[in-house]
């Protein structure tokens, strides 16, 4: 009898351990994404698998690689605007910044919002299968050669981003 406990409550360790190990796993990797943002946040939690919303106290003033307006319609804007990167972000549009991190293998795509002269928004998550994250895509989507194929992957990835512009602006 007592052996059967011991077996039993050996068990339930074993599957208690893991659990939280895989939380402390997704704790890591959120913490990872938020490393690779070019600027400090407030708040930052995960919205969906592969999508975390973030919040800043301040104005983020990063110069945006793209500019999407409420219809969803994107302007590379870093090339285009290049001498009028200082300028403030106009509230109506979303400004997207993309990060690509090679060693872990992923891209980020960073869209901003204004609200009360704050910034918040979004970070779309592309993840490469590394040794580290067996999930995820299994092509490296850094690779330069496969950058054609996440292009169209990044513009689909912004729902949340359009939803939250549009309630901005009472659309």
């Amino acid at each position: 009898m007592m052996k059967r406990l011991f077996v039993i409550l050996l068990a339930a360790t074993c599957l208690v351990a893991c659990g939280s190990q895989k939380q402390l796993t997704d704790t890591q990797y959120a913490q990872s994404v938020q490393n690779d943002l070019p600027f400090r946040v407030s708040e930052f939690r995960q919205v969906k698998p592969e999508v975390y919303a973030f919040r800043c106290d301040r104005y983020v003033s990063l110069a945006p690689d793209y500019e999407v307006d409420d219809e969803g319609a994107q302007m590379i804007h870093r090339t285009t605007f290049s001498s009028s990167s200082n300028a403030p972000q106009p509230p109506q549009y979303i400004w997207r910044n993309i990060v690509i991190d090679r060693k872990m293998c992923r891209v980020l795509c960073i869209d901003r919002l204004l609200k009360d002269g704050k910034t918040f928004g979004y970070v779309y998550v592309l993840q490469g299968e590394t040794k580290t994250i067996p999930n995820g895509y299994h092509w490296d989507v850094t690779d330069p050669r496969h950058l054609l194929m996440v292009a169209p992957i990044l513009q689909d990835q912004s729902a949340l981003s359009l939803e939250s512009l549009k309630a901005l602006l009472g659309k």
